[in-house]
Order: C-alpha cells, then structure tokens, then sequence
C-alpha cells in the first residue's frame, strides 16, 4: 500500500511539475494595456518567457520544474536505486523555489505596471508556474513521507 501511495504522488508531482513548466515557457506570463482612447495611443502587450530582461524571473522556475520533473521520472524509473531521500528532498526545495520565484516575479511586474498607470493582469504563465510550483511541492512532501527505502 504504502510504494503505491508513494508512486501517486510521484506521479502527482510529474505532471503538475511538467504543466506548470510548459505554461511558464509556453504562454504569457502576464499582460498589461496602457493605451488612451481620448489621445488616440495604444500600448498594450504580455510578458513571457523569452520576452526581454524580464524572462529571467519566468525562465528560472521553468528549469526548477522540468529538474523537478526529471527527478519524478528517476524515482518511478529506478525506486530500488534511491540511496536515500536526498533526491525527493532536493526536488522539494526545487519546486519551493520555483514557486517562489514565480511570487517574486507576479509582485515585480505588478508593481512596475501600477506605477506606469496600466490596466494589466496574470496569465496562463503565472497561475500554471504558481499552482505547478505548489501542487509539486506538496507531492513531494507527501512523497518523502511514504517513500519506502530498500
């Protein structure tokens, strides 16, 4: 029962680890729309991934994820080759980080874009790097608990 439970949330943690990687390098991170009507300006646009300086904040948690979800993939792969619980560990502060990271970088853009006077909101980046991040990093600690050692 319990190698069952633990390969759920390995599991778990794949493929929230994997959508919340994907959403980050994807998709927009967030958008904003500065334009005036009575002036006769349009200025609008999103923030992503490979968009600019700011693509460090987005692509920094991408790599987080997917070596999150590479440690899922070594963990159900090979089960009787885990030494220790070093391994969910490290992916656990990954995914803590990664999670992180993405508040940093929602709170940086919020921020720069109220101060501009924009109109401007989260994308799909955002929420599938935040619920990624956080979904991920529940598995593993749920993970750790249950994982059986040889």
């Amino acid at each position: 029962m319990s190698e069952n439970q633990s390969t759920t949330f390995f599991v778990g943690a794949l493929i929230t680890s994997a959508v919340g990687a994907i959403l980050l390098l994807a998709t927009n991170f967030a958008g904003f729309d500065g334009s005036n009507y009575y002036l006769g300006v349009l200025f609008y646009g999103g923030i992503g991934a490979f968009g600019g300086a700011y693509g460090i904040l987005i692509i920094l948690p991408a790599i987080l994820l997917l070596y999150c979800m590479s440690i899922s993939i070594l963990v159900l792969k090979f089960p009787e080759k885990i030494p220790d619980k070093k391994f969910v560990k490290y992916g656990l502060y990954a995914a803590v980080a990664g999670f992180i990271l993405v508040l940093i970088g929602g709170a940086v853009f919020a921020v720069y874009a109220t101060e501009e006077d924009w109109w401007w909101w989260f994308d799909a980046g955002f929420y599938g790097g935040a619920i990624g991040g956080l979904l991920t990093a529940i598995f593993y600690y749920m993970g750790e608990k249950e994982v059986v050692l040889p």
